[in-house]
């Protein structure tokens, strides 16, 4: 999905890469080995593990800002094999959240355009990111997202927002869902 990160959005991906580098460096010698990335970033965790204090804390932030460079889905599902862990399904829950900021931006910013040509939100407003969720997860209901972002540009109730997050957080569990059913 092609979208524009806010500054804090940004800085909230850097905090949830450094948990996983937390994380990473808390596993065994033979599960670093496992681990689906470059032997770089397997030396580097390795490293880590061995010192304490703020040395530990500074390899751990450059271990971020390598991790940062990579595409880490490999590992973040590595680390939910092998832990449980929360991060995949907070980085997830975020991406959504961002979604749908970017596409109540976008109708804003439509219906914005609207009233200066003295008319109203068209019921099919154009929206890049609507057409990106839509490519992502095919079963999203984009006419129930597009009403809902509509009457949120004239009331600005947080009850369409919540509506537009429930709506791609259901799409995105039914594309898991039937990837996992796939998968077996």
């Amino acid at each position: 999905m092609e979208y524009s990160l806010s500054k804090s959005e940004k800085k909230r991906r850097a905090k949830n890469i450094e948990q996983l580098a937390f994380e990473l460096v808390d596993l065994s010698p033979v599960e670093i080995k496992k681990l689906p990335c470059d032997d770089f970033i397997k030396n580097e965790i390795l490293s880590a593990r061995d010192l304490k204090g703020g040395a530990r804390k500074r390899q751990i932030k450059y271990l971020t800002k390598n991790l940062r460079k990579l595409d880490t889905d490999p590992v973040f599902d590595f680390m939910v094999e092998r832990k449980g862990s929360a991060l995949k399904e907070k980085k997830e829950f975020q991406e959504l959240e961002n979604l749908r900021d970017t596409i109540l931006n976008e109708a804003l910013e439509a219906a914005r355009e609207s009233r200066r040509n003295s008319g109203e939100l068209d019921r099919l407003w154009d929206s890049p990111a609507l057409h990106a969720a839509t490519e992502a997860f095919p079963e999203l209901d984009r006419d129930a997202i597009r009403q809902s972002a509509r009457r949120f540009t004239r009331s600005r109730k947080t009850a369409q927002s919540r509506e537009i997050f429930r709506l791609l957080k259901a799409a995105a569990e039914r594309s898991r869902w039937k990837t996992k059913q796939g998968e077996e």
